[in-house]
């Protein structure tokens, strides 16, 4: 770790409040690495003050209302129904600072990728008590005047990440030319798919918890990325972790994690609940090529790429799986799968 005790000169100069804030509150020989982020806004960083425990400090583009914050409300919530969240040690909201417990750099993502000999079965098992908290306790608990009561994975945000899909995939990742009677068997298509999710009873969701979002610890799997917390189908965050697309998943793992989700939770339907985690996992795959799409062509991060491949394979076993989805496979064979420009 390089030992500095403010940005870099090319960080200082664009983030001149930061690292005012740096030598305000840390002292000389305070170690700072700028961190991987996700694909929002917000930055990260380590911060090493010498002889105390290391922090990251999530940084936002700009002053933010702590108060009404979706951070403040789902980590609060979360961390009272015990959900292995980071401890926040401190907020500067004027200045767009959160200070989190640092929990290290293995993601369950890269654990499982460097490491064959791990055990995938007890892992994921955690990780679902995980979303079985969340369904159950999370959900019966949760205020009625949270800001995740507010906010729903309902039919109109699921047919709106459809058609984020087709703008920043299919239209700009593949540049495709699609004709308007395409186009409308398209969007009947996204509107059937999203309507068919909104019927499902809400739960509290994470809304992206797959294993880039789990942190392994010596204390167990933990949770981040978790500002947008909202109510959803109960099916979401299990598509996400079990159709996750960055991680290759086998499908007897997949089938055991169905069945153990269904064992510990009440009041679901088996043949009912695997038929929409069918749909579910599709519209979160087809979703997250809308993301990779948008990542990669618009805003020109490359590294996105390398996840099309697998969750393009998920999409097309789903679609060939069921009859349902007859009329719509030659669509996305050609404009989806294969890239077709018409």
């Amino acid at each position: 770790m390089r030992e500095v005790f403010f940005l870099p000169p090319s960080e200082t100069a664009a983030d001149p409040a930061l690292a005012e804030f740096l030598r305000e509150q840390f002292p000389v020989g305070t170690g700072l690495v700028r961190l991987k982020g996700d694909a929002s806004t917000r930055r990260f960083f380590r911060v090493s003050p010498p002889g105390r425990p290391a922090l990251v400090l999530m940084l936002y583009p700009e002053a933010f209302d702590w108060e009404t914050s979706l951070l403040r409300g789902n980590h609060e919530h979360l961390e009272s129904v015990g959900v292995p969240v980071p401890r926040i040690s401190r907020v500067v909201p004027e200045r767009g600072i959160v200070l989190l417990e640092d929990l290290g750099d293995t993601t369950l993502q890269a654990a499982l990728l460097s490491d064959p000999s791990l055990d995938r079965r007890a892992l994921y098992r955690e990780a679902i008590d995980i979303i079985l908290l969340l369904q159950e306790k999370g959900t019966r608990q949760l205020p009625h005047h949270a800001v995740a009561r507010s906010w729903a994975l309902d039919g109109a945000k699921l047919l709106w990440e459809l058609d984020h899909f087709y703008t920043h995939f299919v239209l700009g990742y593949r540049g495709a030319r699609i004709d308007a009677d395409e186009e409308g068997l398209f969007r009947s298509f996204f509107g059937w798919l999203s309507a068919s999710l909104d019927r499902a009873e809400r739960v509290l969701c994470h809304r992206d918890f797959q294993s880039r979002n789990l942190m392994l610890t010596s204390r167990g799997l933990r949770v981040i990325d978790y500002q947008d917390a909202r109510m959803g189908p109960a099916s979401y965050d299990l598509a996400s972790l079990l159709r996750d697309s960055s991680l290759d998943i086998g499908e007897g793992l997949r089938e055991e994690g169905i069945a153990y989700f269904l064992s510990g939770r009440r009041g679901l339907g088996p043949e009912e609940f695997r038929e929409e985690f069918e749909r579910m996992a599709l519209q979160r795959n087809i979703k997250d090529l809308g993301t990779f799409g948008y990542q990669v062509h618009h805003a020109g991060n490359a590294e996105y790429g390398q996840y099309i491949p697998r969750t393009l394979a998920m999409v097309r076993a789903t679609l060939l799986r069921s009859q349902r989805y007859h009329g719509i496979f030659s669509l996305f064979e050609r404009y989806v799968f294969s890239g077709g420009a018409g």
